[in-house]
């Protein structure tokens, strides 16, 4: 196989290979012979099945494969003979792959280059703390907001109060004809149905009990399967099949369930939460500004076929979520020219990022080990209720493995960052 490299402007390899008609003939040969070794045809032993049967079903496959492994095992030496940095593998359209007349095989393709990149001081960056003390009115609204989530439902014999519940059979009537009706919904007094007045519809819920039936007039909705009716008056039945009242827990109840002594001590346990919460925040923020600072200083030559290839990935993907939107294909062509300057701006910010994150990870040795790995793949499985074996395999079935990697990278260095900054406090 020969093969010739030249580099060019832009951070671009251009690689030409050919492949002798012999040296592909040859292949092809051992490909089909393996295929019929492997072969199973009724009316024929094992391993003999015709060689003009095997190629015809499976001769197209095979050149395909042929012509794949001579790309890798170019792209391959190239790399390794002249220490190239891809970015990237190359992508080659199939129809570029045509064998010669006389049955050899020739392809050109690009490899675009990790152009070299010149960081700037990166260590003792300066930036000022954004965090906010926490007040007694955070440590109020967030003991209401452990209440709320740890609250029970009792019966309301009584009659349901602002904050209760009922389950119910909703219908709309027009002119004595049902229109609407639903059965098992579950309202509070501040989620009235469409076309029904919310300030009668919650004096009317609140005292509601099991068994009840309330009735208010309304508006027919535009959101009616029947147009004809949208807009017209009507009357909305209510039917309570049952009514509860939420009840938070005391002090005392969450003294137990967060196993604190008393008052005192449950405010400190939410306080120091709130406090570590705050920390957390902060330094997210911390590193995304820093990082921003960083790819914002450099200047970096981004290698022209990567970059449309990743504008045009970002416009696929928008294009994918208009059309399961049930948007038409004019509106997201519309749409993707709008787009198309602002995915270019984009592509050129996360390919410039990935850059400098993997040259300062490069720099400051910051690698990713095995147990980096495997403690992503059991965060994630954690997280999804999931098991790690699963999650590998979700990851390896995808190949996302190497955006794993690279997550996992950035993280490191967005810490490395904000851990060797100039942090100053705001007089």
């Amino acid at each position: 196989m020969d093969i010739t490299i030249e580099k060019t402007d832009g951070n671009v390899a251009k690689v030409q290979f050919t492949v002798p008609a012999e040296d592909f003939s040859k292949a092809y040969k051992q490909g089909l012979n393996q295929a019929r070794s492997q072969s199973r045809m009724k009316g024929f032993r094992p391993g003999k099945v015709p060689m003009k049967l095997i190629e015809s079903q499976h001769g197209e496959e095979i050149r395909d494969d042929i012509k794949q492994n001579f790309l890798r095992q170019a792209y391959s030496q190239v790399v390794k003979e002249n220490s190239l940095k891809p970015i990237a593998h190359p992508r080659i359209e199939k129809e570029a792959t045509a064998l010669g007349d006389d049955g050899s095989f020739s392809l050109e393709f690009e490899i675009s280059l990790r152009p070299e990149i010149e960081l700037p001081e990166y260590k003792g960056m300066s930036i000022e703390s954004e965090i906010e003390a926490v007040q007694d009115t955070d440590i109020d609204n967030a003991l209401n907001e452990v209440q709320r989530q740890q609250s029970r439902t009792e019966d309301a014999e009584d009659g349901i109060d602002e904050d209760g519940i009922v389950l119910c059979n909703v219908k709309f009537v027009h002119n004595d004809d049902e229109v609407f009706n639903r059965e098992g919904l579950r309202l509070s007094p501040t989620t009235a149905p469409p076309g029904v007045d919310s300030e009668k519809f919650k004096e009317l819920l609140v005292g509601a009990k099991s068994g009840e039936t309330l009735e208010l007039d309304m508006v027919m909705p535009d959101t009616l399967p029947e147009e004809d009716v949208r807009g017209k008056d009507g009357t909305c039945l209510i039917e309570v099949t049952q009514a509860f009242n939420v009840v938070p827990p005391t002090i005392e109840e969450l003294c137990e369930f967060l196993q604190v002594d008393d008052e005192p001590a449950l405010r400190e346990k939410v306080n120091d939460s709130l406090v570590q919460a705050a920390a957390n925040r902060e330094s997210t923020r911390q590193e995304t500004v820093l990082l921003d600072q960083l790819i914002d200083s450099c200047e970096i030559d981004l290698p022209a076929p990567v970059l449309v290839e990743q504008t045009q990935n970002r416009l696929q993907s928008v294009a994918q979520q208009l059309s399961q939107s049930g948007m038409g294909p004019e509106e997201i062509q519309k749409e993707l020219d709008e787009q198309k300057d602002t995915a270019a701006v984009d592509a050129a910010k996360g390919l410039k990022a990935l850059l400098i994150v993997e040259t300062l990870g490069e720099k400051e040795d910051l690698m990713i080990t095995q147990d980096d790995i495997e403690g992503e793949l059991t965060s994630i499985a954690a997280r999804n209720q999931s098991t790690v074996e699963d999650v590998r395999k979700y990851y390896g079935e995808n190949n996302l493995d190497q955006q794993m990697a690279i997550e996992l990278l950035e993280r490191k260095v967005r810490t490395f960052l904000r851990e060797n900054a100039e942090v100053t406090t705001p007089s």
